[in-house]
């Protein structure tokens, strides 16, 4: 066994070991101790969630003390600490519709609202497709972001062609954007994360379906 691989295997066991969900966890825990994204009075909103990490990650984060809504087009288990979680496709509007009618009960001008995107799609082998379609991913994340004034960004993306445009835009929105690698996500993979703090003051209102993401005719 190579030692990359004995060291994914140790997250891995360490995940099972403390009740984590996946060994993304500590992508999360790493990310958030070098940027911090969380604070205890906050809603997050974990896009393409499943099977819970990063969730557990931010209840545990916050002492329990955010609202946390978790969607995934799958099925997910229920976890402790986490009521809101919702069967959906993130790229539907009827899903964002059912994630504003929870939120509006609990929002108030006090809240800093985060969007976490671990999105991944389904590998199909050829590369300059699969990074398409996970910039697709990332971009329909960030028109969610947009949608609720979120004021932290947090993706995964793929590098590739696409990227950097891709950053450009959330450069449009965000005052703050950076690029990570945890030390968890293998050397050979491109994967890598945008952070995005400091929402900019833009004509943008809050639940404008303008925000979202369309595909370009």
């Amino acid at each position: 066994m190579s030692k990359l691989r004995k060291r994914r295997d140790v997250y891995t066991k360490r995940a099972k070991r403390e009740g984590y969900r996946s060994r993304a966890a500590y992508k999360l825990i790493q990310i958030n101790k070098k940027f911090k994204i969380f604070s205890q009075k906050q809603i997050v909103i974990d896009l393409c969630g499943a099977p819970g990490g990063f969730s557990q990650i931010a209840r545990d984060t916050t002492k329990g003390n955010a609202k946390i809504y978790l969607v995934d087009f799958a099925r997910i288990k229920s976890i402790p600490g986490i009521t809101d979680i919702i069967k959906g496709d993130i790229t539907a509007f009827k899903t964002v519709l059912i994630l504003r009618e929870r939120i509006e009960k609990v929002l108030d001008s006090s809240n800093k609202i985060v969007v976490l995107a671990d999105c991944s799609p389904d590998v199909s082998g050829n590369w300059a497709t699969d990074h398409s379609r996970q910039i697709w991913l990332s971009e329909v994340a960030l028109g969610i972001a947009n949608y609720f004034l979120a004021d932290t960004f947090l993706t995964k993306v793929f590098q590739g062609e696409f990227l950097k445009d891709f950053v450009k835009k959330i450069n449009i929105y965000y005052g703050e954007v950076k690029t990570f690698k945890p030390a968890t996500s293998r050397k050979s993979s491109s994967e890598i994360y945008i952070i995005a703090q400091r929402r900019k003051k833009t004509h943008m209102e809050r639940f404008s379906k303008e925000s979202l993401y369309k595909d370009e005719e």
